[in-house]
């Protein structure tokens, strides 16, 4: 039978690990180093730029030409760098008048038919549901607060 032993002396790795200091997790500067300038490139920018140098204007318009000429990669490029990506739109919808809770069951409806019909996109009725929703949960606070300052004037009653 042949037994295994396990050597108890710590490997060279573990003794290097041990020996060198960590450097605080979020602090890569030391105090007083402000890190690189703002502004300033990196290498790989650098090193682009300088291999385009004086042709920057001439590919622009090669590729300004292929996107009229119909290239539709050259088209979304540019079409992408000109017009930022929009995050939303107005949206041509009348909710209801959602005074209390119960209007909410009203509004919800008619989002759905809005949806339904196509006027709204899933994203748009989502958005709109959100907002009832905090809507309604605005409503519910004031109608507590109002039942229960009217409970503590009742109480202050009785004392007096």
């Amino acid at each position: 039978m042949v037994e295994r032993f396990q050597l108890t002396t710590p490997k060279a790795t573990e003794v290097a690990k041990a020996e060198t200091p960590k450097k605080p997790r979020g602090r890569p500067f030391q105090p007083g180093n402000p890190g690189r300038p703002r502004g300033a490139k990196n290498r790989t920018t650098r090193m682009a730029e300088q291999l385009v140098g004086d042709e920057a204007e001439q590919l622009t318009r090669k590729g300004i030409e292929l996107a009229f000429a119909g290239n539709a990669t050259c088209m979304k490029f540019f079409l992408d760098r000109i017009w930022p990506r929009r995050n939303g739109r107005p949206v041509d919808f009348v909710l209801p008048p959602v005074t209390n809770a119960h209007d909410a069951v009203k509004a919800m409806a008619a989002i759905t038919t809005a949806l339904n019909k196509g006027d709204l996109t899933a994203e748009e009725a989502g958005q709109l549901v959100t907002v009832l929703d905090v809507h309604i949960k605005a409503l519910e606070v004031r109608d507590v607060v109002a039942r229960l300052e009217a409970v503590e004037a009742r109480l202050d009653n009785k004392k007096s």
